[in-house]
């Protein structure tokens, strides 16, 4: 007679410990915003059971998130399983106070979310297209660019013990295959990211988080087969590359 409340048992038991997916928070501006839609959907369609929340705000560095009042609460609010941290497009590589308020960032927020037992994460951006025009002389073009951020990113990572999430080091491969699709992965800014540019960021992110390898990813967003794949193709050997190393 007590067979039925004890399968009942049961199964509530495999539902409430399986259910749920992983939780990640989404710290960044514009440069996090303008990809959401296509990492939500990305994510839906291959780890519906995942949960993003996104704390954004145009234009704004991580030194703003972390005086932001908001911000703290919003990650000591519940456990997350990763909180994502964007820098401001520019300031991670242009040294001096810039660099330096960047890592001090990375280091408060990384203390905080592990704290809280999440993993911090690093959200490596890319150089702009034709370099910056506001900072000629420490970013005349895209590599230099590039090359600057991603060394900015790499030791805030180690110095934190921060995953990265290389989404700029897919940029840079992608210049040095095809040039078209490289120019196609920017908006008319020369900065933030097209259609195009979103997908890689949500490969690299899906891959990144998940630990699985994009190139398995089926969802391609209205982008047609061959180029959706071969995007793919490069978020997985980003992340590749960045384990070896």
């Amino acid at each position: 007679m007590y067979f039925p409340k004890i399968l009942f048992f049961f199964l509530y038991l495999t539902i409430t410990t399986f259910s749920f997916g992983e939780k990640i928070l989404f710290i960044g501006n514009s440069y996090t915003s303008q990809c959401s839609r296509s990492i939500i959907d990305l994510f839906k369609n291959e780890s519906p059971e995942w949960e993003l929340t996104f704390h954004t705000k145009g234009g704004k560095d991580l030194a703003y998130h972390l005086a932001d009042p908001t911000t703290k609460p919003m990650i000591l609010s519940q456990k997350w399983d990763f909180v994502v941290l964007q820098e401001q497009s520019q300031k991670s590589g242009l040294g001096g106070k810039f660099s330096q308020g960047f890592r001090d960032a990375v280091n408060s927020f990384s203390t905080m979310i592990r704290k809280n037992g999440s993993t911090p994460c690093l959200y490596l951006t890319w150089g702009r297209k034709a370099g910056d025009k506001k900072n000629p002389k420490v970013y005349p073009d895209f590599q230099t660019m590039q090359k600057k951020i991603a060394y900015a990113y790499l030791e805030a990572g180690k110095e934190s013990r921060a995953r990265i999430l290389p989404v700029g080091l897919a940029y840079s491969k992608i210049k040095q295959q095809d040039q078209a699709l490289f120019e196609s992965l920017y908006k008319r800014d020369g900065s933030h990211p097209s259609e195009i540019g979103s997908y890689i960021v949500s490969s690299v992110f899906w891959g990144g988080l998940t630990g699985k390898d994009p190139r398995n990813i089926k969802w391609r967003g209205g982008i047609e087969h061959p180029k959706a794949f071969r995007l793919r193709q490069v978020a997985s050997a980003s992340l590749q590359e960045l384990r070896v190393n």
